[in-house]
């Protein structure tokens, strides 16, 4: 866990003006393909630990970066390794590399959250592995959300849970809940690489899960929601729809468990597991990443090595599927946006001497 020295924590500013910090990709969550919303607590997060940030966001992000980030104290590099697969990628790839060790040149400091082990894509896989050992190499801090990370320098790495997106008043409370009438629900953003049309392939030749009533629900593009309903059973309920929050409540209030199918080689770390936490109930999850990391730490996750291992956990604990209610709050109580946003800080004003960045 990072720590300063008080002298440290009394360098509030850059000079006699503020710390100012850059986020990229600075945009709208509706823009960011999958409604993710963690740019945006991100950013509330550092001002609430009374660094500047411009809320403004921006509808480019990637001209928005080259003009606002080179005039920051700070700048804080997400998912930049998907750069290649934008329109104009390759180009604002060739950039970028130039921007960042200018960056550095500068004496920016530059902190890269590092989401995923590699790029969930295939295309121009090898481009975005260039991007990641640049930022590897440039980066001052390597942030992660899973102890599951394969990097030479680890003493530029700071591991911190994913932050929660709720509050311990948010957890189902025991005597709360219905009589759970989904045994396994696959929530969030439909996204080829968590694994959920592998997963239904697979629940067609598995007679043990085709007697699971299985929900699934989150946004899907038309190609892959079309490639889904090829192997959506008659166990199997699917909704293509962003889910609001009233409706995961209820959602939540019917389940038994919580699954997770995502592709093991690329992901490290889940926002959906964190908001998963809110329903009180066991999660069953690929043995990876932030799953791996939450199942050695808690009882939140039982871990299976492949999709015929999904049944027998089941069966299990079918009627012992509640989590202890204690420890999930107290948990997202500890990994708060603010918590983060505060180790932020530590980063911006912290002597290089007087921080200690061992995993937590």
């Amino acid at each position: 866990m990072i720590s300063l020295t008080s002298k440290a924590l009394s360098k509030g500013t850059a000079g006699n003006r503020p710390y100012h910090v850059y986020v990229y990709p600075n945009i709208d969550r509706q823009l960011m393909g999958s409604n993710n919303p963690y740019i945006q607590h991100l950013k509330e997060a550092i001002g609430r630990n009374a660094l500047d940030i411009d809320p403004a966001v921006s509808d480019k992000a990637f001209p928005d970066m080259l003009r606002k980030g080179f005039r920051s104290d700070m700048i804080i590099l997400n998912w930049l390794e998907n750069l290649p697969l934008r329109r104009m990628g390759m180009l604002q790839t060739i950039i970028a590399m130039i921007y960042i060790r200018l960056l550095k040149m500068k004496g920016t400091k530059i902190v890269w959250i590092k989401h995923n082990k590699i790029s969930h894509s295939k295309k121009r896989f090898a481009i975005s592995r260039m991007i990641q050992k640049t930022l590897a190499k440039c980066a001052h801090h390597i942030v992660t959300h899973s102890q599951d990370v394969d990097l030479a320098d680890t003493s530029k790495l700071l591991y911190l849970p994913h932050p929660s997106n709720i509050t311990p008043e948010a957890v189902l409370a025991p005597g709360t809940d219905d009589e759970p009438v989904i045994d396994l629900l696959i929530w969030g953003s439909l996204l080829p690489y968590k694994g959920v049309l592998e997963f239904l392939q697979f629940v067609e030749n598995d007679a043990e899960l085709r007697r699971l009533k299985i929900h699934i629900v989150g946004k899907s593009s038309a190609d892959y929601w079309e490639l889904l309903q090829k192997h959506q059973g008659n166990n199997v309920t699917m909704n293509n729809t962003f889910v609001e929050e009233q409706q995961l409540v209820q959602l939540f209030k019917r389940t038994r468990f919580i699954l997770f199918t995502y592709n093991k080689k690329s992901v490290m770390s889940s926002g959906v597991l964190i908001d998963s936490l809110a329903a009180c109930r066991k999660i069953i999850a690929p043995d990876c990443g932030a799953f791996t990391d939450m199942a050695r730490q808690h009882s939140f996750v039982h871990l299976y090595t492949d999709f015929s291992e999904i049944a027998s956990l089941c069966r299990n604990h079918y009627t012992d599927y509640a989590l202890d209610y204690e420890e999930v709050c107290s948990f997202v109580a500890r990994n708060s946006w603010y918590n983060m946003g505060q180790k932020i800080k530590e980063l911006a004003v912290g002597d290089t001497a007087a921080v200690d960045k061992s995993i937590l």
